[in-house]
């Protein structure tokens, strides 16, 4: 299976759960502009089947079309949420757990165990950097937090 093989699948399955039929998708996905995703062309791409002739793959503006269209973060259909051990195919020949995958999608960490995450960390903005929960050396345990952008003191208002 490819990205876009199982991207197909959770968008039919999504659909499915939003009680849509493909041309409801089809004009949400118009609404959107996004006029090429007709009723024809998402009911080609339901249809894949890995192993098959499959047509081309799924780009990254139709994945953003169809995850506003359906209500759903990207990482939703680009990762299964079901059973986080189960393999998933990166790209080529690089398969990662589905779990370690969706946090790396959602820029949690590497997907290389062996990479640095210190480069990893490097391209996340101040505003967006997220502490996960830990213990620090003298036992105290400190809960997630994420930062926000820089706030800027409140001006005090004039009460009188």
């Amino acid at each position: 299976m490819t990205p876009s093989d199982v991207v197909a699948a959770r968008v039919r399955e999504v659909r499915g759960k939003r009680d849509l039929t493909v041309a409801e998708l089809a004009a949400r996905c118009a609404e959107l502009g996004a006029p090429e995703l007709t009723a024809q062309a998402l009911y080609k791409l339901e249809q894949r089947r890995p192993g098959k002739l499959r047509p081309r793959p799924v780009t990254v503006d139709e994945l953003l079309t169809l995850a506003v269209a359906l209500n759903v973060a990207p990482v939703h259909l680009l990762v299964p949420v079901d059973d986080p051990d189960e393999e998933y195919p990166v790209i080529g020949g690089v398969l990662a757990r589905r779990f370690g995958v969706r946090a790396w999608i959602r820029g949690i960490g590497p997907i290389d165990p062996d990479a640095d995450p210190r480069e990893f960390g490097a391209e996340v903005p101040r505003g967006e950097f997220y502490w996960p929960t830990h213990t620090d050396q003298d036992g105290v345990q400190h809960h997630a937090t994420q930062q926000g952008p820089p706030r800027r003191p409140r001006e005090e208002s004039d009460s009188s």
